[in-house]
């Protein structure tokens, strides 16, 4: 009893500190998780306003520009006509204003209503060498202005939109500048690990005025990274966005967050894999420590037995009235000798078991007759057959190749494999023996209409001390080192086992042993 209460306290500890451990690795992994979140929540904020001070810092760049330098190349062409006619006008008001008595002297220069008119001098007026210079510059300047103002259909009321910045149609701006701004603001603003995809939207025609390279219109279109046009020197044009996607999620970690994050992940994983593995290596401890009581517990009892028979018998030859008897003596000595025996298996099958864990342990292989081996290990259990009332059945096959093997490990793994068919057999006993050859291999199999084994038991049936449970510890005699000690031969042997087993019809062991 009071062994069953410490293991059962042994028990309820182990579940506790599993518990402890389950909840501090959990507790763990959401505590990550959550700074995970809040490091990429940080980041992404982090990153929207270096977008934001990007997009400000380009909208400050075109307001310092001119205009020219944003528009497109027709329009610069344009521009560059109608400014040279404003050049050619000032230098025309410019001679006025130097040679002010001369043109407005009625007298001597024929002038019309209007400044920009041609100047002539009249017939009968004489003029200095430098005034008809004068006059001869100015006609020139008016006649190239003239060409210019018929080649490139300017109007007054056009230009001056053009240079106050006030009407700059949409279509011709100088999007490819833009989009090598941006793109050059975001990388001075630190987001140059991303890749950004730019478009230039107005809204109330719900037209994509530009799109870079790979751009998906829709998404651009419902981004969060959208900006209205404000530069005050550029244009007044409302519902014009500058709109951006990126290649890569908002959410950006720096190169620190990451490498923390990465190896908080790799801890975790670490912490999981040492939880796990120390709560497999406590509860195999604890099962193994099971065993081993279950194991001593089992030794004892299979000990003590034959020593109390052998203690009993020998107070029986005491009995001078027994000792007189010869029949009486001679089945007392049988006793005395079967007990004997049967406590020097148990020591044999100990010291196998315990030389079979030895890492240096070998064996002796030799050119052995397996159907000989199964055919003597059968003879030695045909009493408990017969008195078992037992039925066995034989399919002995002759096998062509040469099998190189230990002959007393594998006589052991016979009468091991044989005990256990007998053993674990309940009511009428049957047993089958079989040898076969097979894909360069020797055959073995035992097969019983025993109780079976469970499919949880039969993983760790070939474990050392491992019994499976007939509900009495001690109804079935055995210290659960037979079939681990069978594996072990085969191991050695280079061979296979498996085992065939449901409960309540039976078990078939199949050894398979190589040949040469």
């Amino acid at each position: 009893m009071i062994l069953l209460y410490i293991i059962e306290m042994k028990r309820r500890f182990l579940i506790l500190l599993s518990t402890i451990f389950a909840l501090a690795a959990i507790s763990l992994v959401l505590i990550q998780v959550s700074q995970t979140r809040k490091s990429a929540s940080l980041n992404e904020s982090l990153f929207t306003i270096s977008v934001n001070n990007a997009i400000d810092d380009v909208f400050a760049q075109l307001d310092q520009m001119k205009v020219e330098e944003y528009m497109s190349q027709k329009e610069r062409y344009q521009l560059m006509q109608y400014r040279r006619i404003d050049e050619m006008n000032e230098k025309m008001q410019e001679i006025i204003r130097n040679n002010s008595d001369l043109f407005y002297d009625e007298d001597r220069v024929l002038f019309g209503i209007s400044t920009q008119d041609s100047a002539y001098a009249k017939p009968h007026a004489r003029l200095l060498p430098s005034e008809e210079a004068a006059l001869s510059q100015y006609n020139t300047l008016l006649n190239a202005r003239n060409r210019f103002l018929s080649m490139s259909g300017y109007s007054s009321d056009k230009y001056k939109k053009i240079v106050a910045g006030n009407s700059i149609d949409p279509t011709k701006l100088n999007y490819p500048l833009l989009d090598s701004l941006i793109r050059e603001e975001l990388i001075i603003n630190g987001a140059e690990k991303v890749e950004p995809f730019i478009g230039v939207w107005e809204s109330d025609k719900d037209t994509m005025m530009y799109c870079s390279q790979g751009a998906d219109s829709v998404k651009l279109k419902n981004t969060p990274f959208k900006y209205i046009f404000k530069t005050h020197g550029m244009m007044g044009v409302e519902n014009l966005y500058v709109v951006l996607t990126f290649k890569t999620s908002s959410i950006i970690l720096g190169d620190n967050a990451k490498i923390y994050t990465l190896l908080s992940m790799c801890m975790i994983l670490l912490i999981t894999f040492l939880f796990i593995f120390s709560i497999r290596t406590i509860w195999s401890q604890r099962k193994l420590d099971e065993m081993k009581t279950d194991f001593i517990n089992n030794m004892t009892h299979e000990i003590k037995t034959p020593i109390a028979t052998i203690g009993l018998t020998c107070e029986m030859l005491k009995d001078p009235s027994i000792s007189s008897d010869a029949n009486s003596l001679h089945n007392f000595v049988n006793i005395i000798s079967d007990e004997n025996r049967r406590m020097r298996v148990l020591v044999e099958t100990l010291l196998q078991s315990a030389k079979m864990s030895g890492k240096k342990f070998q064996i002796s292989p030799k050119e052995i007759d397996l159907n000989g081996v199964v055919d003597s290990a059968l003879q030695s259990f045909q009493l408990s057959i017969s008195n078992r009332r037992g039925q066995l059945e034989t399919d002995i096959q002759p096998i062509d190749g040469t099998l190189f093997a230990d002959e007393l490990h594998i006589s052991n793994m016979m009468h091991n494999l044989i005990d256990n068919a007998i053993k674990y057999s309940t009511g009428e006993l049957y047993l089958k023996v079989s040898t076969y050859q097979k894909d360069g291999f020797a055959v073995v199999e035992v097969a019983d209409h025993g109780i079976g084994i469970a499919k949880e038991d039969q993983k760790h049936i070939f474990e050392k001390f491992y019994r499976v449970s007939t509900g009495n510890v001690h109804d079935v005699k055995g210290f659960g080192i037979g079939l681990n000690y069978v594996s072990q031969v085969v191991a050695l042997h280079k061979g296979k086992i498996s085992v065939d087993s449901e409960l309540g019809i039976g078990s078939t062991f199949r050894i398979e042993l190589p040949l040469m």
